[in-house]
């Protein structure tokens, strides 16, 4: 089988090779074997690669922290079944071939997009617990983030709506606005030196619930950030 290796760190073009390497063999008791079928390229991956992220392991190192896979072998104490689509919880995913303890994976709806599934076992879940594990929002809140056009952003976007909370979307470009809006922004701001100004005249004396930073900083309860 084959794997994505890195012998040493730098600029991931240059350090990833493909590897050819020993099948991972048959599943233990409470193990699942899997194929992997799409694995994302992540900001932390490239970062992993360059050795700059807050995992550095001993080389070689196999990126690749999420991914989608069918199952094609499975322990005696599994109770999943060949065929299977799963996400996988553990990282070193850019691989032909993954062997993982069954509690690693999360089985997934049999017609879900493949290309989706591999993408959700980090960006959306940081995006729910940004919106529910820091303070407690009610249906009309605000709530503001910057970077608003990466990913969890576009997700804190989309799972505000759905909660009823509304949004004020901190981003650097214009051109990028129009998208956010798309998805169901609620007001959309370019970032500058009078941002607090400008947002206590856009919502009015509604006090944001929630500010959300990347890298993230949050309010507390009682606390602003409006200085």
């Amino acid at each position: 089988m084959y794997r994505v290796e890195i012998s040493q760190y730098g600029e991931p073009s240059e350090v990833a090779d493909c590897a050819e390497v020993p099948d991972v063999g048959m599943p233990g008791t409470d193990e699942v074997v899997f194929d992997v079928l799409a694995s994302p390229i992540n900001p932390a991956d490239l970062a992993f690669c360059a050795g700059v992220y807050r995992l550095k392991p001993s080389l070689p190192a196999v990126p690749g922290a999420e991914c989608v896979g069918r199952i094609t072998a499975v322990g005696s104490n599994v109770r999943l079944s060949l065929g299977d689509l799963v996400i996988c919880l553990a990282r070193e995913n850019w691989a032909q071939r993954r062997r993982v303890a069954m509690s690693e994976v999360i089985a997934l709806p049999k017609n879900i997009d493949v290309l989706q599934a591999a993408m959700l076992r980090i960006n959306p879940p940081a995006a729910h617990l940004l919106l529910s594990d820091i303070v407690e929002l009610s249906p009309g809140d605000w709530v503001v983030q910057n970077s608003a056009n990466s990913a969890v952003g576009k997700l804190v976007i989309a799972m505000a709506g759905a909660r009823g909370l509304r949004t004020v979307n901190v981003v650097r470009r214009a051109e990028v606005t129009h998208e956010l809006k798309q998805l169901g922004a609620d007001v959309c701001l370019i970032d500058c030196n009078d941002l607090p100004d400008r947002i206590r005249a856009t919502i009015g004396p509604a006090a944001p619930k929630n500010w959300v930073w990347m890298p993230y900083r949050v309010a507390r309860p009682g606390e602003s950030l409006l200085r």
